[in-house]
């Protein structure tokens, strides 16, 4: 359960905040952040990130600067994941 009487659980937004730190981590916005993890979790994804404005396409395109998040971090990242409890 991720839910309470319609309001989401502390520890979930907890853990929420502490993943985006992570992507947000080195200077990234949260954009970059989850563009990094994708480039992360495989040599063969190529993502294509949606856009609306020039400045979000020049976001993705920075994106590039950072890389894909290191070992670590997709580590700190997959110990806080969420998984779900079927009760």
């Amino acid at each position: 359960m991720f839910f309470k009487e319609g309001k989401p659980l502390p520890e979930l937004l907890q853990k929420l905040n502490a993943i985006k730190e992570i992507l947000r981590s080195d200077g990234r916005t949260l954009a970059q952040g989850a563009l990094g993890w994708l480039w992360a979790k495989s040599d063969l994804t190529i993502p294509i990130p949606g856009f609306k404005t020039e400045r979000q396409v020049e976001e993705n395109v920075n994106a590039m600067d950072f890389g894909p998040l290191t070992l670590s971090q997709m580590k700190e990242i997959e110990e806080l994941s969420f998984t779900p409890q079927i009760n």
